[in-house]
């Protein structure tokens, strides 16, 4: 069976030549800059879409670029388990019992480690008597980001402003860049454990939590309720009452060919993410793994659950193609619940980068969308 080897780091993410190739990338950029003002100031159909403001034209282009710069110089995250900003808003989980990792998270090279999480707006004085709450699982291709204030901050105060979300439990999942190094299965593990925490740990009844994620976060959303579908009943685990993903990546051993992707995906011109991140984030997450793994490689493998899903997708953004297939795949399954909503002229998760690109309201939509369909299934 095919599996996903490591090739090497890229040449230009070696210290020195890292540095140098970002001051290259960073005076390209900048020679670029007044190119891109003028166009899109002038001429609305020099925009990726005409219906896009110049602010949005503009800030698409420059992130594009950032993420271009730091998936090929692979950047370094260390995650550190100290409270920092967060502090008492911040609590570490220690690994279930082995026993409780069947399946794909009973690996023989990688195993269940101690993470911590961030609770929003603060932790409940009483978990298990706060009501419906969120688990949700940031996004970065599972090389980049960590669910605390500074990064993902402005997507919360979303949900909960917007979205009328309760409590909010946001896991620092491990990643699989340097320097943590840790494949697939480490972030399902890291999210098996978060969800234990919730409902053994705290005490919260499964039917008051929703798992949610966007981006990579959204894939593994998706992996926890397979996990949950296939192992729960046997360790006696609850299903989630309901599940939220933003935009997942369900087919990513096709951005391993990044040419393929630019040349052959209609969204690549309205769309920030690109196909250098994606690639990085597939080939150390998915190292040694089968292509067709179902827990990995979403698409082509749908299963039965019982818990109502909602997906979402921009309009313009490259993981819907992939995205709306799959969509259809498990809503084809006797017994699924999958509802649909697609963002209008929107990129890759705006909910996490709408407040930065300029698409706040419709960002504002889509949490308020997420609500409503929590309160519904609540």
């Amino acid at each position: 069976m095919p599996t996903v080897t490591y090739p090497g780091r890229p040449l230009v993410s070696y210290p020195g030549l890292s540095l140098l190739y970002q001051l290259y990338r960073s005076g390209t950029l900048l020679a670029r800059l007044p190119v891109w003002v003028a166009a899109f100031a002038l001429s609305k159909r020099a925009r990726p879409l005409p219906s896009w403001t110049f602010r949005q034209s503009l800030t698409l282009r420059i992130l594009t670029e950032y993420l271009f710069m730091i998936a090929r110089v692979e950047k370094q995250v260390p995650l550190s388990l100290e409270p920092g900003k967060e502090k008492d808003r911040w609590v570490k989980l220690e690994p279930f019992p082995k026993d409780l990792y069947l399946g794909p998270l009973a690996s023989k090279t990688v195993e269940p480690a101690l993470i911590g999480g961030t609770w929003y707006p603060a932790k409940p004085a009483d978990p298990a008597a706060a009501g419906p709450m969120m688990l949700h699982f940031h996004g970065g291709a599972f090389v980049i980001g960590d669910g605390r204030t500074a990064l993902s901050g402005p997507m919360f105060k979303l949900l909960l402003e917007h979205g009328k979300a309760g409590a909010i439990f946001a896991p620092q999942y491990r990643l699989s860049g340097r320097p943590t190094n840790t494949p697939f299965p480490a972030p399902l593990q890291d999210a098996f454990t978060s969800y234990l925490y919730l409902v053994r740990t705290l005490g919260v009844s499964p039917s008051n939590i929703t798992v949610s994620g966007d981006s990579a976060g959204a894939a593994l959303a998706i992996a926890l309720l397979r996990y949950l579908a296939v192992h729960g009943a046997e360790l006696g685990i609850g299903q989630p009452k309901s599940a939220v993903m933003v935009a997942p990546p369900v087919a990513p051993v096709k951005f391993l060919s990044p040419q393929a992707v630019k040349e052959g995906n209609p969204h690549y011109t309205t769309d920030y993410l690109g196909a250098e991140l994606p690639r990085w984030g597939t080939t150390v997450y998915m190292k040694d793994v089968a292509e067709d793994d179902p827990y990995v490689s979403l698409l082509g493998h749908p299963f039965q659950t019982p818990v109502p899903m909602l997906v979402t997708f921009g309009s313009g953004e490259i993981l819907g193609v992939d995205g709306l297939e799959w969509a259809g795949e498990m809503s084809a399954v006797e017994g699924n619940r999958l509802e649909i909503y697609i963002e209008p002229d929107a990129p890759h998760d705006t909910l996490y980068f709408g407040h930065i690109l300029g698409w706040k309201e419709s960002a504002v939509k889509v949490a308020e969308k997420i609500g409503e369909f929590i309160r519904e299934h609540a």
